[in-house]
C-alpha cells in the first residue's frame, strides 16, 4: 500500500514537470499567439493543484490524478505544434441557439479557416457517453460537432465556414468516427473497433473535452480579446484566391493621399501627420496596395464614393484630386446593401451608422474590405461578427498641408529614405512654423 502511494507521487512529480514542459514551449513557440496567456494561466493552475497534492498532509489517490486537466492542455499545445498558422487558442464563439451559448475552439489555425478541438478522452470513455452511460448528463462528442458545426456556419471565414477537425489522443470508436465525418467533422485520431459490451469504469482525460464554458475555473479567465482581429485578419495569401476586393473610404484615401504619392519628406504642422509620415517612410503604403490590388476588379459602395468624393473635394489638393478621379475610373461601385449579419450591429465609438452600411455592403457581396478602420472591425468582432479585412496602415490627406510643412533636407533622411525618425515637435519648431507662415503672409 505504502509503495503504491510513492508510485502515485512519483507519477504527481512527473506530471508537474510535464505542465512545466508544456508552459516553456507556450512561452517560447506560441507567444504571439492570441490566447496563449489563457492557456499558460490554465496550465499554472494544473501545476498548482498538482503541487498542493504532494504538500498536504494527505495520502495522494488515483482520482486525484484523474480529475487533472494536464492530458487535454497537453492535447492542444499538441495541436499548435502540428497545425498550420495558428491564430487563436480558447477563442470563444458565440452560439445564439440551442442549450449552449457558446463554443470555445481550443485552436484556430489557417488564420481562421480551421478550427481544431483536443479530446483526450479513452475511445471506450466516448462510447459510453454516446450511448447514455454516464450518470452526469454529459454531451456526446457527436452533440459536440453538431454544435460546431452549427458554430462555423455562423462565423465565416472569408466567406465560408471554418473546416471543424475533432483530435482523438487516445482513439476513437469506428462507429462514432463514421457518424462524425458524416456531419463534415474532420476526424484525427486512432480509429478502432469498441466491443459493443465495453465499459470505462475510469477516464484518464478531464473536463476540457467539453464544450460547456468552464472559464470560472480559471483564475483570471477574464481574458480581453483585444488582439482578435489583427490576428484572425486576411493575409495576402489569403486575398489571392479572390478576384474582388472592397474598398473603403480609408483605403481610397490612403491610395489617392499625397503622403504615399512621394510627399512624405515633410515635417507637417500636425502630430498626427508626423505620425504617419514616419511610417510612411518606414513601410510605404501604396506598394503594399497596388500589390494587393493587381488584376482584381476593385469594388465600392455609394455611400463610401460620395463621402470619399466630398471629402477630396474639401480637403485634397490638385494631385489628389487627379488621382482620385483616376482611382473613380478603376471602380465597380455597386448600390448600398443595408441588409445582413452586420446590420444587426449594435452602434457604439466605433461602430457609425456610415461604416456599418459600407461593411454590410461588403459583407453582403461576400468581398474582402481592404482598411484602416480597425476599430470597427474589432468591435464588430467583440459583437460577434467576423469582418472579412485586409488591414492597411492610415494615411490622410496632406497636400494641402504641404505650403505650411517643412521640407526635409536630403541629409535629414537616412540613405535608404525610410529608417529616419522625424524629432517630435517642440516649442522651437513651432516658432519655426509661425515664422515661415508671418514671411509667406508678408
Amino acid at each position: 500500500m505504502a509503495a503504491d502511494i510513492e508510485d502515485l507521487k512519483s507519477l504527481v512529480l512527473c506530471k508537474v514537470q510535464e505542465g512545466e514542459n508544456l508552459l516553456q514551449q507556450v512561452q517560447c513557440h506560441f507567444a504571439s499567439v492570441e490566447g496563449s496567456k489563457k492557456l499558460e494561466r490554465r496550465i499554472r493552475s494544473e501545476i498548482k493543484f498538482l503541487q498542493k497534492l504532494l504538500e498536504a498532509k494527505m495520502e495522494v489517490k488515483k482520482e486525484h490524478m484523474l480529475s487533472s486537466n494536464l492530458g487535454s492542455l497537453a492535447a492542444v499545445v499538441s495541436i499548435l505544434h502540428e497545425s498550420e498558422s495558428p491564430a487563436a487558442i480558447f477563442k470563444p464563439f458565440s452560439l445564439k441557439n440551442g442549450s449552449i451559448n457558446r463554443i470555445e475552439v481550443d485552436v484556430v489555425s489557417k488564420g481562421g479557416a480551421v478550427w481544431h478541438k483536443a479530446i483526450a478522452r479513452k475511445a471506450e470513455a466516448l462510447e459510453d457517453i454516446s450511448k447514455g452511460r454516464t450518470s452526469c448528463g454529459q454531451k456526446s462528442v457527436v452533440d459536440q460537432a453538431t454544435a460546431y458545426i452549427e458554430c462555423a456556419r455562423l462565423h465565416p471565414h472569408l466567406f465560408n465556414p471554418p473546416k471543424v477537425a475533432f483530435h482523438f489522443f487516445n482513439s476513437i470508436s469506428s462507429s462514432i468516427a463514421v457518424k462524425l465525418r458524416k456531419r463534415g467533422v474532420e476526424v484525427e485520431g486512432d480509429v478502432r473497433a469498441i466491443a459493443e459490451n465495453s465499459f470505462s469504469e475510469s477516464d484518464t482525460s478531464s473536463s476540457c473535452d467539453s464544450d460547456d464554458d468552464d472559464s470560472e475555473d480559471y483564475e483570471g479567465e477574464d481574458e480581453n480579446y483585444d488582439g482578435m482581429v489583427d490576428s484572425l485578419h486576411s493575409t495576402p495569401e489569403n486575398i489571392r484566391q479572390n478576384d474582388k476586393l472592397f474598398l473603403d473610404i480609408t483605403c481610397m484615401v490612403a491610395y489617392v493621399s499625397s503622403m504615399t504619392n512621394g510627399g512624405a519628406n515633410y515635417i507637417f504642422p500636425r502630430a498626427i501627420y508626423n505620425q504617419q509620415a514616419e511610417w510612411e517612410r518606414s513601410s510605404p503604403a501604396k506598394p503594399k496596395l497596388d500589390a494587393l490590388f493587381g488584376d482584381k476588379q476593385l469594388v465600392t459602395c455609394r455611400e463610401a464614393i460620395v463621402d470619399f468624393q466630398t471629402l477630396v473635394e474639401r480637403m485634397g489638393g490638385t494631385g489628389e484630386k487627379q488621382r482620385t478621379r483616376e482611382l473613380i475610373a478603376r471602380l465597380d461601385i455597386v448600390e448600398d446593401s443595408p441588409c445582413g449579419r452586420v446590420s444587426q450591429l449594435q452602434l457604439t465609438s466605433n461602430v457609425k451608422t456610415r461604416s456599418r452600411l459600407i461593411f454590410c455592403t461588403a459583407d453582403k457581396l461576400g468581398i474582402v474590405v481592404v482598411t484602416a478602420n480597425t476599430g470597427f472591425v474589432r468591435s464588430a468582432a467583440s459583437q460577434g461578427v467576423e469582418i472579412a479585412h485586409y488591414v492597411h496602415e492610415p494615411r490622410v490627406l496632406t497636400e494641402q498641408q504641404e505650403p505650411f510643412s517643412i521640407p526635409l533636407k536630403p541629409l535629414d533622411i537616412a540613405p535608404n529614405m525610410y529608417t529616419r525618425t522625424v524629432p517630435s515637435l517642440n516649442l522651437e519648431t513651432c516658432a519655426i512654423f509661425r515664422s515661415v507662415n508671418m514671411a509667406r503672409m508678408g
